[in-house]
């Protein structure tokens, strides 16, 4: 896509409410002297679920700018950041490929099988097992 039609597409989507970008559920809402980039990561979050995505984002937190939220309405499980001086989806296009490179790796992580770690490993083994996992 050419960087005219990127623009052009980024101009045509909406403010304040979700759009399909990639399979993703991505918002921008400008408010003030900015707005919010977010895209909802879970429909209905279990406590289970939030607790793994804090410990997740948690391990992300100096590679990414976006961290966790939780809707309004309590239900839904956002990825977010605040954007200043932003007002619209142009000025937000560095912020949402950063995003949404952070969701896919979120997903693959969530993906992935869980190993236990049990108290047999050698603390060399649990070091090299968490740096494989991103921990």
């Amino acid at each position: 896509m050419l960087i005219s039609e990127l623009d052009e597409w980024l101009q045509s989507l909406p403010l304040g409410e979700p759009v399909d970008i990639d399979g993703e559920s991505v918002y921008l809402k400008p408010d003030g002297d900015g707005a919010e980039l977010g895209v909802e990561f879970l429909e209905e979050a279990s406590e289970e679920q939030i607790q793994d995505a804090l410990q997740k984002g948690f391990q992300m937190a100096m590679e990414f700018d976006a961290g966790w939220a939780l809707a309004p309405d309590g239900g839904k499980l956002l990825l977010a950041q605040w954007l200043p001086r932003v007002t619209d989806w142009t000025e937000a296009a560095d912020a949402l490929e950063l995003l949404l490179n952070q969701v896919a790796m979120l997903r693959a992580m969530e993906a992935e099988p869980r190993e236990e770690v049990t108290e047999t490993m050698s603390r060399d083994e649990r070091r090299i097992r968490s740096k494989l996992f991103g921990g």
